[in-house]
C-alpha cells in the first residue's frame, strides 16, 4: 500500500526548504556586504576592500578536484575523492602563499 499523499508532500516540503535555504544564502551574503561596504565607507576607506576571493578559492577547489580524480584514474585502487580532496588542498594553500608574496611585493611598492 503507497501513501501518495505522504511521498507528495515530502517531496514538496523538502523543495520548499531546498529553496529557502538557497534565498537564506544569498539574502545574508548581499547584506552582510553590503553592511561591510557602508561600514568602510563610513570609515573613509575604499569600499572595494572588500571584495573577497570567494569564486577564485571555488574554482580552484573544482579543478584541485577534477585533477585529483583524474591523477586517481591513473593510479591503482579506490583513491579518487581523497586525492581529489589532497590536490584541491595544495591548490589553495599554493594560492594562499601566492596571494602572499602578492600583498608583500605591492607594500613594497608603496
Amino acid at each position: 500500500m503507497e501513501n501518495t499523499f505522504f511521498s507528495s508532500t515530502l517531496f514538496f516540503l523538502i523543495v520548499v526548504l531546498v529553496l529557502a535555504t538557497i534565498f537564506g544564502i544569498f539574502y545574508l551574503y548581499f547584506t552582510t556586504r553590503n553592511r561591510e561596504r557602508m561600514a568602510l565607507i563610513e570609515q573613509g576607506l575604499d569600499p572595494n576592500l572588500a571584495n573577497s576571493d570567494f569564486w577564485v578559492i571555488v574554482a580552484l577547489i573544482a579543478v584541485g578536484m577534477a585533477g585529483g580524480l583524474i591523477i586517481a584514474d591513473l593510479m591503482p585502487g579506490g583513491y579518487g575523492p581523497l586525492m581529489g580532496f589532497i590536490v584541491a588542498g595544495i591548490n589553495i594553500v599554493v594560492y594562499h602563499f601566492y596571494k602572499l608574496a602578492r600583498r608583500k611585493k605591492d607594500m613594497e611598492e608603496r
